[in-house]
């Protein structure tokens, strides 16, 4: 189940991992604005390959720590940047793995969110170099907002999201995800849709998985609180995340959220699953929360 659904929603600590690409400069625009509403702290992580252990020639080894220098110094040009705005920034230099490090910083910080962008890997990319950002969004602790390549840069004010769709398979397991995103939408007072999407095998909607669905549902939800939203189901036989984001694009929905299972590095090689392919399609940011 979901680690915790607050009743009012805290982001005051913010991660940002950063690669200093364009997909990480829009990431860290998004958590600008989401630290505008909340008053937040924005920590800048940018992680470093360690140094090759086995002896390199001088010169190698002298244009590796250059670089380390040269990427410290962006950092922090980046953290003063934001300070000169007025934000609260900090930052981090780490070295090892990005899913190792990021998630012991996610930790250390006690980030209430991470903000992620991500390039989006499909194909024979996918199966070389697999996603560093997948590895993330499936370990850590706290709710992800990832950014993919087709997110637009966002207006320059507060995080105020309009339209949530919440895509489910209606397990149970992932109704805590549903509760958190129907709060959410509730906080903003958006308009919140609920949609189903099921293979073309399946003729019909499994009526008692949907009535335990909606039981679960119920028990993460505040007392006495009735939900009010959308729900919505289709059939179709192929490539479900698509059907996500064109329904989201149709709308203009400013937000998807997914649950998703935990997964190992080495899943993240495979072929795509739905929140990768959703998060690579999706005009709009794509949060990520977890089901156990």
């Amino acid at each position: 189940m979901l680690v915790c659904i607050p009743a009012k929603t805290q982001f005051k600590r913010i991660l940002v991992p950063t690669d200093f690409t364009d997909v990480s400069d829009r990431a860290v625009s998004y958590a600008r604005n989401i630290a505008r509403l909340y008053d937040a702290k924005i920590v800048l992580a940018h992680v470093n390959e360690p140094i090759n252990p086995i002896a390199p020639p001088e010169i190698v080894w002298f244009d590796e720590l250059t670089e380390l220098k040269k990427d410290a110094e962006l950092l922090e040009s980046k953290s003063a940047e934001l300070r000169g705005q007025g934000f609260r920034a900090e930052t981090a230099s780490l070295t090892g793995t990005l899913r190792d490090e990021i998630l012991s910083a996610a930790l250390q910080e006690r980030s209430e969110i991470i903000v992620l962008g991500s390039h989006g890997r499909s194909g024979i990319m996918r199966i070389l170099f697999g996603s560093e950002a997948e590895v993330v969004y499936r370990q850590a602790a706290c709710p992800i907002l990832v950014v993919g390549p087709h997110a637009p840069q966002p207006e320059d004010k507060p995080w105020h999201p309009r339209d949530i769709v919440c895509a489910t398979n209606l397990d149970p397991d992932s109704a805590p995800a549903a509760a958190y995103a129907y709060l959410l939408a509730q906080e903003h007072q958006a308009t919140f849709t609920l949609f189903h999407v099921i293979d073309s095998t399946h003729a019909t909607v499994d009526e008692v998985q949907a009535a335990q669905f909606e039981k679960a549902l119920a028990e993460h939800l505040p007392e006495n609180e009735k939900p009010v939203f959308t729900a919505r189901t289709l059939m179709i036989g192929y490539r479900l995340g698509s059907t996500i984001t064109d329904f989201a694009k149709e709308r203009h929905s400013d937000l998807i959220v997914l649950g998703a299972h935990p997964a190992s590095a080495a899943n993240t090689h495979m072929p795509r699953g739905i929140a990768p392919e959703v998060i690579s399609e999706a005009h709009c940011p794509v949060m990520i929360l977890h089901s156990y």
